[in-house]
């Protein structure tokens, strides 16, 4: 008796699936601060926007990452941090960040997840598998500069072209 497997989904399809699975992680940040740095940007300047965004972006997602990995994190860490694990409403969406999600397995991995994830999750998916605080603190640094040097670019830089 043989077995099926079941259809393999079209490449288009999962492709649709991957942008909208990005646009979704992107624009949750994306459109709850950028408007903020556009205007910031556009009013002040992109070198104080882009300064604002290092001012803000690194130290918070630290903060977040050393709170994120106690034993106590607090109310304010809590409430962004639950934030960051919404689950999505949309099926093909909420699999597909959990695909991304594992994939984030050493440093290289988190680095370039930071890209598309922001600098909080990938270190704490790392300490999450076992990675020792005290690395998983000091890849933070790394991942929050790497993802705040991406939102300088896009709100800080960018809206002084137009």
């Amino acid at each position: 008796m043989a077995t099926t497997s079941p259809p393999r989904p079209r490449l288009t399809s999962v492709v649709g699936w991957w942008a909208l699975t990005i646009l979704t992680l992107v624009v949750l940040d994306d459109l709850t601060f950028g408007p903020a740095f556009w205007a910031i940007s556009r009013l002040a300047g992109p070198l104080v926007a882009v300064a604002a965004i290092y001012a803000i972006y690194v130290p918070v997602q630290v903060y977040l990452v050393a709170r994120g990995t106690s034993d106590a994190p607090g109310r304010f860490a809590t409430f962004f941090l639950r934030r960051l694990d919404l689950e999505r409403r949309n099926v093909h969406v909420a699999q597909n960040e959990r695909r991304l999600r594992a994939k984030v397995l050493g440093i290289g991995s988190a680095l370039l997840g930071s890209l598309v994830i922001g600098g909080i999750l990938p270190p704490l998916l790392l300490w999450r598998s076992g990675t020792p605080r005290a690395q998983v603190l000091r890849l933070s640094v790394a991942t929050s500069v790497l993802y705040a040097t991406e939102f300088a670019v896009l709100h800080g830089l960018l809206p002084a072209a137009f």
